[in-house]
């Protein structure tokens, strides 16, 4: 069950400030993010685009009384789920698992602009589990979507939307994702994943309810512990047992 979005406006004052810190003195450990910020301009739906009007459908909200996202807009609204819980390596549920580099990352409106949601292209490292259409391999680029992301108004006010226990891939980093395939839009939803850092692996996600109680918006991931190769293999191993048990 989804509470509608508490505003965290004095909470998320630290995630406007981090912005700002320079490289040297930013902090080593991954925060949350709550997605790439895109100009009002470029976040609109592209009706050129056939298969991006399918993608923008997916978030359009069937009640017509709900106002176009705009300058009166409250600037911060972010879902916290209740009861919630997520299994830790969701293959049974996942039609592809990889681990690949996120190149970009934008933002768009839904086709009615009442909502956002945020798109990555992801270059593929290693390709853990397939979907049998299409067959994925490493080098394939693919693009994910996650509903949420920060939207730049013509005003310079910022919007932002999404769920305080999912936290927004960033570009340049690597991950292990878990993915749904939509053959109608030709992509893939992030159910979840892990950030890859050699020697540390971080949660993108929160597993349980009673994780998602953080005093600031901006906290770090949690760490899953044991290294990259450590966590990659015992994926690996947990995708064997499954494949033998089937």
């Amino acid at each position: 069950m989804i509470r509608k979005a508490f505003q965290l406006l004095l909470l998320l004052v630290p995630l406007w400030t981090f912005a700002q810190i320079s490289s040297s003195d930013a902090p080593s450990f991954p925060l949350y993010s709550s997605g790439p910020l895109t100009e009002y301009a470029s976040a609109q739906p592209d009706t050129s685009d056939a298969v991006h009007v399918r993608r923008g459908a997916r978030y359009d909200i069937a009640d017509p009384t709900v106002p176009e996202l705009g300058e009166t807009s409250e600037p911060i609204e972010l879902q916290t789920e209740t009861h919630f819980r997520r299994e830790p390596l969701p293959f049974d549920t996942s039609d592809a698992v990889v681990v690949g580099l996120v190149k970009t990352g934008q933002a768009y409106l839904s086709n009615d602009k009442r909502r956002i949601y945020s798109e990555f292209s992801v270059e593929l490292r290693d390709v853990i589990k397939s979907p049998t259409g299409p067959y994925l391999i490493a080098g394939d680029l693919i693009d994910v979507q996650r509903e949420g992301g920060r939207l730049k108004l013509p005003s310079g006010k910022v919007l932002v939307r999404g769920a305080t226990a999912n936290s927004m891939p960033l570009p340049g980093r690597r991950y292990l994702f878990f993915l749904r395939y939509s053959p109608d839009t030709q992509d893939y939803a992030l159910v979840t994943g892990y950030q890859l850092a050699g020697a540390r692996v971080y949660r993108l996600d929160e597993r349980s309810f009673e994780d998602d109680n953080h005093q600031r918006v901006e906290h770090p991931l949690r760490e899953e512990g044991g290294s990259e190769d450590e966590f990659l293999a015992r994926a690996k191993s947990a995708h064997l047992s499954r494949k033998k048990g089937s």
